[in-house]
Formats: C-alpha cells, structure tokens, sequence
C-alpha cells in the first residue's frame, strides 16, 4: 500500500482554525498524522501524542515543515497520566485548549474462537477506554475556554460486521455509545462530541491487518465489497473530515456519527 501521501502546504485550506489548540492521539499512525498535518494547514496549534517515539517524530517533522506550533508528548494513551501530561504542556504553551481528536486505535485481525480475555480487555483499552481518559484529562481546560469540540475516530466496524474482527468492532461500537454520552453531558458546556466511522484506510495499520489474511489481496476485496468505491481511502480525506468536525463549521452539529465509508452502510 502507498501510504505516504499526507504532504500539505500551508495555503491548501482557509485558515479556519487560525490559534485554535488541538490535542490529537495517535499523530504518529497514518490516519493521525494526516489529520495533524491538516490541522496544522488550517492554523491550528497543536499537541500532539503517540507510543513510537519515531513516527511521532515523523509527523512533528510535517508540521514544523507548515509552520504550526506544537508541543508533543510520548506516551501511552491508555495511562490516564498520559493524557493530563498532554493536556498540561498544551496550556503551558499555548494558555487554552480548543479541540480533542481521539486518533488513536489498534485493529488486530483476530478469528473470533481466537480471542482471548486479554486480547479483548487490550483493544477495548486502546480503542475505548482511552478515549474516555482523554476527554476526561481535557474537560477542565474546554470548560475554561468556554467551548470545544471532541472528534472520536470510531470505525465502519462499529456499525457493520467485519470479517476477523468481532472484538475491534465491539470497541468501535462503544466508542460510539461514548460519543453520545459526552456530547449530552457536555452540551451545558457548548462543548460538542461527534464520531467518525471510515471505511478501509490506506495506514500502516490496515496494511497489517491485510497481511494477516493467509490472502492478502482477498482480504482487501472483502473488506472493501461492500463498498461503492471499490478502494481504500486516502488517510487525507478522513482528516478532511476531522478538520470540519473540529471547526466552527459545525458549530451546530454534536452527538453525531459520520459515516466515511464509500457507501458501505448503504448497501
């Protein structure tokens, strides 16, 4: 798979998060590097996390090439900690926090009879539990600047079933029942909390996931069959996604659950 395709200049979007501040997990994996290389071509000033030193490293590469100003934390985003570390240097830096997008996630492709407590306790910590870690660390600073928007990356698989990934899918199901329980406890606070569900994305992540198959290339024209456009989505046009959810744009939109599947649910 062509995975790195996520180069932006600055002058390819409006400005229209000009000095927001953007806490973004994951920024090292393909889907959260593209969303903060957009973020950062919009104006955004960010904070940014991930476990592997390197690829986070990799993306504070991309935005420093932008401009952006950041602050970046390595750790592990089911650590609580993690998360008020995050939050702390970012109003260290930066004075305020705007936006949280929760990038974060794991999908090992595992047979169902194959599944053990520990694999299932795993994916639900990563894809779920930390989520909710995170809004928690972030809530206090959103509440102080008056406003904010949240952006959970939840999955196809929370809606539909996938093939070997029955776990994965209960995780992103959830992250989905999470999604609406905050932006109804946060609504008080005008601090919105929306989902986005893509479909197959052209990540690293997805590419182990293929591999995993015993046929690689079968395994592609399943996941992507159901689907109207018969490709994996470029990780860009998922963080196009993430950008409006994060902006003023949708200022009246929360408790939402954004299908970016090239038609997967609709077939």
């Amino acid at each position: 798979m062509n995975v790195d395709r996520t180069a932006i200049e600055a002058d390819d979007f409006r400005n229209r998060l000009t000095d927001r501040v953007v806490l973004v997990t994951g920024a090292g994996g393909g889907l959260g590097r593209a969303t903060a290389a957009r973020l950062a071509a919009e104006g955004a000033r960010l904070a940014l996390t991930d476990l592997d030193q390197d690829t986070l490293a990799s993306t504070l590469e991309l935005v420093d090439k932008v401009g952006a100003a950041r602050v970046a934390v390595v750790g592990d985003v089911t650590d609580p900690a993690t998360g008020v570390r995050l939050v702390g240097e970012a109003v260290t830096r930066f004075g305020t926090v705007d936006g949280l997008c929760n990038v974060a996630g794991i999908s090992p492709a595992l047979r169902l009879e194959e599944t053990t407590g520990a694999d299932f306790d795993r994916i639900m910590n990563v894809n779920c539990k930390a989520p909710l870690h995170m809004i928690q660390a972030a809530l206090p600073a959103l509440r102080a600047a008056g406003a904010g928007s949240i952006v959970n990356v939840s999955s196809v698989g929370g809606l539909v079933a996938l093939p070997h990934l029955a776990a994965y899918g209960a995780s992103k199901a959830a992250v989905l029942g999470l999604t609406r329980g905050v932006a109804y406890e946060c609504a008080a606070d005008n601090i919105r909390c929306n989902a986005v569900c893509p479909g197959g994305i052209d990540t690293p992540m997805a590419t182990d996931v293929v591999s995993s198959f015993a046929d690689p290339a079968d395994a592609v024209r399943k996941l992507t069959g159901r689907q109207l456009f018969k490709r994996f989505a470029d990780p860009s046009e998922i963080a196009s996604i993430i950008a409006f959810l994060v902006s003023a744009e949708s200022s009246f939109i929360t408790g939402a659950t954004f299908s970016a599947d090239a038609g997967h649910v609709a077939t």
